[in-house]
């Protein structure tokens, strides 16, 4: 009896000490609250409470099944790892994985029971730890010369990854010399702006314009890619014009001067839509910048100062112009650059650096209507009339031009008419 009580004593005693029970890899064991299990030799694991239990009850039915979370703590060796939240896992790849160690949470007892709430000391939680069996990683340079994206870069299990600020490579440290080396600038974390390799867009239009009046330039790490989309009136109708896309290399200095010149929140801080972008027909400038699964997009109206965002948006312009500048092969290349026109017969177009294109014109595309409308002038379809056009421009239409018309001449029974001159230019019927 002595002896019994003696032992009964001692196992209380150790208990009450937190003693860990000392557990296997890859066998289930179970923890109270406040218990503690000793894996591997090295690895301890406390249960401090379960964190959440929203499991639906076995007496209700419910839409949801719930959850449940257990909030462990993880010393190993000398090491304290910290707190963590480990959901209840329902497959194998839901284990998480610390210090060289997938833990899983395999149950949680006892079930909830709508009429009986269960008290913390009730909790009985069955846990399975396996080891990460080691592989074999190249370097993160290695990776990274492979053409191995810096985010998705592999490190040993016991570093981490940061990006090194001189030349933007991928670097794998202990976690306290990574704080060490971000703190003095000589390292960047891996959500910096440099490091996450965004996709940016960028493009102007124009709600009423002929030609290629809508381009967009999509801007990665590697390559421009340019295209540009547009619409010409013919025989009384819109059509669209082909799809034009070329593709330029990026250099990598001028992508970093890109991404340096990015404040990530302030640009997620702006409205969609800064000022009136697109109101009576104004040009629109636009934005879009897409990161770790987020896209953020503005508009505003061309040639707008936003303070937040100003160096971004002249380095975009800069690209833009530089892309363009490149592209242009042909006179509507050229007037969708904003290049100077001169209005001859056919129209030419010259460029900056001294090209000049000639106006290709298309008899179809080119009506007396489109013709018309292309000098400003007024068309007026029942009478196969143009006003408002110079006799020059009369005469390109193969017109017959009267520089002192009538503003009544096709309403002659009306009882008032304004003493006007109007410029009408007479196009014979075929």
């Amino acid at each position: 009896m002595i002896i019994a009580v003696v032992i009964t004593s001692l196992v209380f005693q150790s208990v009450a000490f937190g003693d860990p029970q000392t557990a296997a890899l890859q066998t289930p064991f179970v923890l109270s609250i406040d218990e503690m299990a000793t894996i591997d030799s090295e690895l301890i694991i406390t249960l401090l409470g379960i964190e959440e239990d929203s499991r639906c009850p076995i007496d209700v039915t419910c839409v949801w099944e719930g959850s449940v979370k257990a909030e462990i703590n993880l010393v190993n060796g000398q090491t304290n790892l910290g707190n963590h939240i480990i959901p209840l896992a329902v497959k194998d790849a839901d284990a998480q994985t610390f210090a060289g160690y997938f833990i899983k949470l395999m149950e949680v007892e006892p079930y909830p029971i709508s009429s009986s709430p269960i008290k913390p000391s009730e909790y009985m939680v069955t846990f399975l730890v396996t080891k990460v069996k080691e592989i074999n990683i190249d370097s993160p340079l290695k990776q990274f010369n492979s053409g191995i994206p810096i985010n998705e870069t592999q490190c040993r299990n016991d570093l981490i990854l940061i990006i090194k600020s001189k030349d933007l490579t991928p670097a794998c440290v202990k976690p306290n010399t990574a704080e060490k080396l971000i703190l003095r600038e000589w390292a960047e974390p891996l959500d910096s702006p440099r490091s996450i390799q965004p996709i940016i867009k960028t493009g102007t239009n124009a709600g009423f314009c002929l030609g290629y009046c809508f381009s967009e330039f999509t801007i990665t790490s590697e390559q421009i890619v340019y295209s540009k989309t547009g619409r010409e009136f013919v025989s009384d109708s819109w059509e669209d014009l082909p799809e034009k896309t070329t593709t330029f290399p990026i250099s990598q200095e001028e992508w970093n001067e890109l991404v340096d010149v990015i404040d990530f929140k302030k640009f997620n801080s702006l409205p969609d839509r800064i000022g009136c972008p697109g109101c009576a027909d104004a040009p629109v400038e636009w934005i879009e910048i897409s990161y770790g699964g987020k896209t953020k997009k503005i508009e505003f109206e061309a040639r707008e100062s936003i303070p937040e965002i100003t160096q971004l948006i002249i380095k975009l312009q800069e690209i833009r112009n530089k892309t363009v500048s490149s592209s242009i092969d042909s006179f509507e290349d050229c007037v969708a650059a904003g290049n100077p026109v001169m209005e001859s017969y056919p129209r030419q177009c010259r460029t900056s650096d001294g090209r000049n294109f000639v106006e290709d014109i298309n008899p179809k595309i080119m009506s007396p209507e489109a013709q018309c409308q292309n000098y400003n002038g007024i068309w007026l379809p029942d009478f196969n009339e143009c006003e408002g056009i110079s006799e020059e421009r009369c005469s390109s239409m193969n017109g017959n031009f009267n520089e002192c018309e009538s503003a009544c001449r096709h309403m002659p029974e009306s009882e008032m008419c304004t003493l006007q001159c109007v410029q009408v230019c007479v196009i014979p019927s075929n």
